[in-house]
């Protein structure tokens, strides 16, 4: 948060002040600050206005991760569990496995999995906020972001990791699950 210049007691002004600045659209919001909804979400590629899911729905480890229409079906919900410092898992709530990118690789288009939650870097994600309430996706190991496969619109193209350029198949909306 910006910081104020106000005397000790007065911090709950700053925030208030801080809040309608937001909301009159005064200031721009610090990165990771509200832009991810809590609970269970879907996550749309802001370009194709397919959502992220393991291929068929499925719930192992290692099934690659596809767009897919952005329905009701539980394999589009995602849980996306703040780890302190901008560091984020991206928890598929139908499987319980988390978003990593195959094998930990850090070469481009390699394709996004299913794998077990746990400290491995390929696992955290950090993202990055634009205009628009779009986000980027930025794997903490690689430093690439989360993409679909060449920019594609179609159902069932992987989603992988490129570098984070000006494409808008890089951007992600984040809305509420059901």
């Amino acid at each position: 948060m910006r910081s104020c210049n106000v005397p000790r007691g007065a911090e709950r002004i700053c925030v208030l002040l801080f809040v309608v600045a937001m909301v009159l659209g005064a200031g721009v919001m610090p990165a990771g600050a509200g832009v991810l909804p809590g609970g269970s979400v879907k996550i749309m590629n802001a370009n194709s206005g397919l959502c992220l899911s393991p291929a068929g729905g499925g719930t192992t480890k290692n099934l690659e991760i596809v767009q897919y229409l952005c329905d009701d079906d539980p394999s589009r919900l995602w849980n996306i569990s703040a780890l302190g410092g901008n560091l984020y898992q991206i928890i598929n709530t139908n499987s319980g496995l988390c978003l990593t990118i195959a094998g930990g690789n850090t070469e481009r288009n390699i394709v996004s999995v299913l794998y077990t939650c746990d400290t491995d870097p390929s696992r955290r994600w950090r993202y990055s906020e634009l205009s628009g309430g779009k986000v980027r996706f930025i794997n903490l190991h690689s430093g690439l972001c989360l993409t679909v496969a060449g920019g594609g619109t179609d159902r069932n193209v992987r989603a992988v990791q490129f570098p984070c350029d000006g494409d808008p198949s890089r951007d992600w909306k984040v809305i509420p699950g059901r």
